[in-house]
């Protein structure tokens, strides 16, 4: 049985690093290296950006709630 090779691919902006792999079903898969567990998904690029700022967001949230480590470049202005 032939296997696919998905493409994966980094995108910066405003020092954050999104690494977007693309799925199997269609659309992409994203997450953030700097912040463990963070992730998300959407059917185009734009929505699978704007849905991992949003996570990334709450993820933010939940680690200063517990005080854990959060990236300089993962701050807030």
């Amino acid at each position: 049985m032939p296997t696919t090779k998905l493409r994966t691919f980094l995108v910066i902006e405003d020092r954050v690093t999104y690494e977007f792999q693309e799925a199997e079903e269609g659309g992409y898969v994203v997450r953030v290296p700097a912040a463990p567990g963070c992730w998300s998904e959407g059917d185009t690029f734009e929505e699978a950006l704007a849905m991992v700022k949003d996570a990334l967001e709450g993820w933010q949230e939940v680690a200063k709630e517990k005080g854990a480590h959060i990236a300089p470049e993962l701050l807030t202005k």
